[in-house]
């Protein structure tokens, strides 16, 4: 090989690096769809961590959060399931910013939900047709708080 050819690998080799790398930094950046789904998924795991996305006024009401994840733990435990039973598991999120300004935003989310008792749980129903499959079509009003967008109003449910 030739010299030529060498600096012709080096120079594909560099422009794939720089085409990943303005990739990852465009896959990175904050929008209101994005946290929007990132809320929608942590609370239909009862995931805690759904506080990040909450935003301040909502978030600081953390004994509320913590009564809605017992309260679904009680109604499975009525029913007869641990409290597992009740996570879901979103498949093929859209999510649509349907009015945003500087500081606020509202978001359409539409997406197909199974029970995800294990994680590997619902991909196997998803993929064999097990199971009921539920829709999701719930809009998300949001406000950003420094450099982050954060749910503010919500009134999804938990499927029973």
């Amino acid at each position: 090989m030739k010299i030529r050819d060498y600096a012709l690998l080096a120079l594909v080799v560099l422009l794939g690096v720089f085409v990943q790398v303005l990739l990852v930094t465009a896959d990175s950046k904050e929008t209101p769809g994005r946290a929007a789904e990132e809320f929608t998924r942590a609370f239909f795991k009862l995931d805690p961590a759904m506080t990040e996305r909450m935003c301040a006024d909502l978030a600081a009401d953390a004994e509320a959060v913590d009564m809605l994840i017992h309260d679904v733990a009680q109604q499975a435990r009525a029913r007869g399931f641990s409290p597992g039973y009740m996570r879901m598991q979103l498949f093929g999120v859209q999510a649509s910013v349907l009015e945003q300004d500087e500081q606020t935003a509202q978001v359409q989310l539409n997406s197909e939900m199974r029970r995800s008792i294990h994680p590997v749980f619902a991909a196997f129903a998803k993929m064999w047709g097990l199971g009921q499959a539920y829709q999701l079509d719930e809009t998300l009003d949001l406000v950003k708080e420094g450099d982050q967008w954060k749910v503010c109003q919500h009134d999804l449910q938990i499927i029973m």
